[in-house]
């Protein structure tokens, strides 16, 4: 289906806006004629764009929260501009801190008109009842070569499935994006005027992954009585009785000290220190503290994936400075908007094992709203890193673009038939697998900037 006109020109609007901050971001850093052009060309594009926006949006039959909110955006977006054309021809003193503050705030009225704008035009067709299951166990679905009458077939075959289930406790999934976070962090590193050795990289991401490694033992070990109800996570290794709590526990504990004895030997004590907080991050403060207790376990635990950024910059530095704490806080942002969608998808599962998960105990719609909201945090945070460092206009364009696709997905969940149906469920994924194409590209941007160009 398509979205209405006026939802669809305030996304543009959003994008624009946003491409406009990011440039002008851009533009402190990199004076360079492009980035100029660009950046007032966009300037022109984006106030047309904003003056149909407002008109349709007083025209139709849209709230008077979207009116006031688009006529408010349009006033201040063109005082933005008055400001920007004083400061270019030094008629007036020129801040361009609090150019780009005005930028942000412009944006983020913009991003709440269109939140208000959906959840308008969406009304009640978002079931926000909690989901009630039975709290039995799930028999889990496992595949036809994981039977364990098959598994019993021949020795070979046993070892090869011991050895699937062990990297299965890993969580190796997790492991591309959170490694591409630590060489992000480096690539920073590099462009603060460190320089970078081919030992450093191994070592940290080989002491990465085994901490990546010991963190998810540990949270399969603790969560495997609630994994044992939920239909997604029953047929994990320890909720399927294929690994003992205690093997599990000790190849935990072996990876953990692997993980320290990489990081201290070929890295520094520092790291190491960060790597070992990451792991009790993870595996106690999340999975023990947070998870199980409360709406909040996301945004708070969400420091557990951010903590990578740090790792990978103090690799090289041995100590932290303000490009590997934005960075980290842009992931922080990004955690909520991203798993948020995945807890929507099996919100569910998530309520029989009796895990607060957001859209369990507030609903679908709030975490909507919440989802939105974070996006919109974690784009002006990719901002601030863009304006602290030397990222140019590959960064400013990728995060503009993803961040696009970002945002389309979640508006886009709006638009399908509630109560838990499969169309929600997929709609929530391609938002899911839409922010880790944000985050993924984005790193790889800096990655580029940083050691390439």
């Amino acid at each position: 289906m398509y979205l209405p006109r006026l939802t669809t020109l305030l996304i543009w609007s959003v994008v624009g806006t946003y491409l406009l901050v990011a440039l002008g971001a851009t533009a402190a850093t990199d004076t360079g004629s492009v980035v100029v052009v660009v950046h007032h060309a966009s300037a022109v594009a984006v106030g047309v764009l904003l003056t149909v926006t407002a008109l349709l949006a007083h025209r139709t039959a849209a709230s008077r929260s979207v009116r006031v909110g688009t006529l408010a955006v349009l006033i201040t977006y063109l005082a933005q501009a008055g400001v920007g054309l004083a400061g270019q021809t030094d008629v007036v003193p020129f801040d361009g801190g609090l150019h780009l503050l005005g930028g942000i705030a412009v944006f983020t009225v913009l991003l709440v008109t269109l939140v208000i704008r959906v959840e308008t035009v969406a009304g009640g067709s978002v079931d926000d009842s909690s989901p009630n299951g039975p709290s039995n166990r799930v028999t889990p679905n496992v595949s036809d070569g994981d039977t364990l009458t098959q598994v019993a077939e021949t020795d070979t075959t046993r070892f090869r499935d011991r050895v699937r289930a062990y990297l299965e406790l890993t969580k190796p999934r997790l492991m591309w994006l959170l490694c591409l976070l630590a060489l992000a962090g480096m690539g920073l590193a590099v462009a603060a005027g460190a320089e970078l050795d081919g030992v450093t990289v191994v070592a940290t991401l080989g002491g990465g992954v085994l901490a990546i490694g010991a963190a998810g033992t540990f949270n399969h070990v603790y969560e495997r009585d609630r994994d044992r109800k939920m239909r997604r996570t029953a047929d994990r290794p320890i909720a399927t009785d294929r690994v003992g709590v205690r093997r599990a526990t000790g190849f935990g504990i072996v990876l953990v000290v692997a993980s320290m004895a990489v990081m201290v030997a070929f890295a520094n004590v520092f790291t190491a220190a960060l790597t070992a907080a990451a792991i009790v991050y993870y595996a106690y403060v999340y999975t023990v503290l947070l998870k199980p207790t409360t709406r909040w376990n996301t945004v708070i635990g969400g420091g557990s994936g951010a903590l990578p950024a740090l790792i990978g910059y103090a690799a090289v530095t041995g100590t932290v400075s303000l490009p590997a704490i934005l960075l980290a806080i842009v992931v922080c942002c990004w955690t909520p908007a991203h798993f948020y969608n995945l807890a929507i998808a099996h919100r569910e599962d998530y309520a029989r094992a009796d895990y607060p998960m957001l859209p369990v105990v507030a609903g679908v719609r709030t975490a909507r709203q919440r989802i939105l909201a974070w996006l919109g945090v974690t784009l002006i945070a990719a901002v601030l890193l863009g304006a602290a460092t030397d990222l140019g206009i590959l960064y400013t364009l990728t995060t503009t673009v993803l961040g696009a696709v970002f945002v389309r997905s979640v508006v886009r969940q709006y638009d399908v038939d509630p109560r838990g149906s499969e169309d929600e469920r997929a709609a929530a994924y391609r938002s899911f697998h839409a922010s880790n194409a944000y985050l993924g590209t984005v790193l790889v941007a800096i990655l580029v900037e940083t050691l390439v160009l």
